[in-house]
């Protein structure tokens, strides 16, 4: 059963200015509202001091209508429900025009009562995407486990090491004379980012995800589009970086959730902690799972992750309630 729609949108690469101003934001809400016919109740704004962003809400008849802006990345969100039907709003064009933006994304969710999938998902064909350093195996509502990392967790002389040994290892598979199959490949990515986590787990750096505060802010972040763009399997939220095993919906890509998770939280442990500057490390680490083996390996080891690291009673792990349901 279908009770209501949910429009998510991220606008990227908006003028900065624009993103400050207000009135700005009151006037695309205005022209939301009035051309598809909603009533407001009541509206609260917030413009942040200084170079800071705004923070819009309008309680609708129908629900609501909020959007959230970030100068400092080029990036807003909005996002509007209505539970009843309404025609579609021009939100690329509309956004490019009242903001400068350069891309528009738009996501679309019928909202109503979630049934458990009855099997796990198909482990189709793959792609591959290339970001520079590290490969990225992908594919359409795919299973993956990621880990992802503040960007003091490593040493300089750890890093070099890790990377002089991955490159050794390559120019040693190099030789061969047959081309590496696409499992074997996965592997050889799979030990690298294990030897990463073992020297994660010792504690590098400020470790700012010690901080309620700033472990709070990363959990909210994970579940707050869980079954929208993702579903979550298991997570945890570590001192110095984080474990995630998910599935991806429909056209949302793996890059933008995680780019989505590593934004948002960056702006907002810094307000929280009062600090400024590079939060995460551009780079993440990704499994694309392929049976249900793998997927209960990956579950265990994120869920384990804490007690591993003798981290005692901590609270930022959770799962796998979702994963049993759909094997039971």
């Amino acid at each position: 059963m279908i009770v209501g729609t949910e429009w998510l949108i991220e606008a990227a690469g908006c003028d900065a200015e624009r993103l400050r101003d207000e009135s700005v934001l009151r006037s695309i809400f205005d022209r939301i509202i009035g051309d598809l016919g909603l009533k407001s109740v009541g509206a609260i704004w917030h413009k942040f001091d200084g170079e800071g962003g705004v923070t819009g809400l309008v309680a609708l008849t129908e629900s609501h209508l909020a959007c959230h802006t970030y100068p400092e990345h080029g990036t807003a969100t909005f996002n509007l429900y209505c539970c009843r039907t309404r025609p579609e709003w021009d939100w690329e064009g509309e956004l490019r025009e009242a903001l400068g933006a350069k891309q528009v994304l738009v996501h679309k969710v019928e909202r109503g009562p979630v049934e458990v999938p009855q099997k796990l998902v198909n482990y189709g064909d793959v792609s591959v995407r290339d970001r520079g350093r590290l490969p990225h195996w992908e594919k359409d509502e795919g299973i993956y486990f990621v880990t992802f990392r503040l960007a003091d967790s490593l040493p300089r002389r750890v890093l070099d090491e890790l990377e002089c040994e991955r490159k050794q290892a390559e120019q040693a598979l190099d030789g061969m004379d047959r081309e590496l199959s696409l499992q074997e490949k996965r592997k050889l990515d799979w030990l690298f980012s294990e030897k990463v986590d073992k020297y994660l787990d010792q504690n590098f750096g400020e470790c700012l995800l010690r901080d309620p505060r700033a472990a709070d802010i990363v959990a909210s972040a994970l579940k707050h589009f869980d079954d929208k763009r993702y579903q979550l399997y298991a997570w945890s939220v570590m001192p110095n970086h984080g474990h995630v095993v998910f599935k991806v919906l429909g056209r949302n890509k793996l890059d933008e959730i995680l780019h989505s998770w590593k934004s948002y939280t960056a702006h907002e442990i810094n307000k929280a902690l009062g600090r400024t500057g590079e939060l995460w490390q551009r780079e993440y680490y990704d499994h694309l799972v392929r049976n249900s083996d793998q997927l209960e390996a990956m579950i265990a080891y994120t869920m384990n992750n804490p007690k591993k690291a003798r981290l005692g009673d901590w609270r930022w792990v959770e799962g796998p309630v979702r994963y049993k349901a759909a094997k039971g």
